[in-house]
């Protein structure tokens, strides 16, 4: 049995804003903080590594059309992500043509280099512009923190409206009110989106994962799974592995 301390430090890592340790699930951890509109983050991530560093794999026998190739690639999923974080589509993929076009007319690694990280911050600007429209309320900030927190245990609407000091049916309502859907909702979301990145960045397995996000059982875990996503965990696995060509052998 995991400790909650050891739980804790484990699904920190699997939160929206998930630091993961491959290569890979690092690359994809940038995109998260593009999608969340953390500015800062995403701003020191572009100071500590180099695109033309993490474009190593050879996409054309010209090196400039080489990073071209990537940087159309990373145009194309920064749209994708911030699609999913509530960008409008066409804002998305206006600014994925805009920057390809541009880049389609340099010819030099450092200018290329240069518009990539132009890019990247204008879409996590773009997206932290969005994210700031939805102002919450204090009791429903702090209980969205609280719920952050708190995602390695079973939560309930009464010990988070206590946390926030109002009362439950008040606070209830306040939620669905600002939010958008109700307490509970919420609280199963966001473990199902960690549940996604654990799938996606771990060998953790469904038992394990249903454990440290303190589901009833493994089998509430993955019926819960397939009535969000259609499918169940381990399906989920195995095709985001397909498409990166890692399929898991079951």
């Amino acid at each position: 049995m995991l400790s909650e301390k050891r739980k804790v430090a484990i699904l920190e890592q699997y939160v929206e804003r998930e630091a993961t340790s491959t290569d890979y699930s690092g690359e994809m951890s940038f995109y998260s903080y593009v999608k969340q509109g953390q500015t800062a983050e995403v701003r020191q991530r572009l100071d500590e590594d180099s695109f033309a560093m993490n474009t190593k794999k050879k996409l054309s026998a010209d090196p400039i059309q080489s990073i071209r190739y990537h940087f159309v690639v990373t145009a194309g999923l920064l749209a994708r992500f911030c699609i999913e974080g509530g960008m409008e589509s066409n804002q998305a993929y206006e600014m994925s043509d805009y920057y390809i076009l541009k880049a389609d007319r340099l010819n030099s690694l450092k200018e290329l280099c240069a518009l990539h990280k132009v890019m990247c911050l204008d879409y996590a600007e773009q997206m932290e512009t969005i994210r700031k429209k939805k102002i919450f309320s204090k009791p429903v900030v702090k209980s969205i923190d609280y719920i952050y927190s708190h995602l390695h245990c079973r939560i309930t609407v009464a010990e988070v409206a206590a946390y926030v000091g109002l009362n439950e049916n008040y606070f209830s309502r306040l939620f669905s009110c600002e939010v958008g859907i109700s307490v509970s909702r919420y609280i199963l979301q966001r473990k199902l989106e960690v549940a996604q990145n654990m799938l996606k960045y771990s060998d953790y397995s469904c038992s394990q994962i249903s454990e440290l996000l303190c589901f009833a059982s493994q089998s509430h875990f993955i019926e819960k799974f397939r009535k969000e996503y259609g499918m169940t965990p381990l399906h989920y696995r195995n095709r985001y592995h397909s498409d990166m060509g890692l399929k898991e052998e079951t």
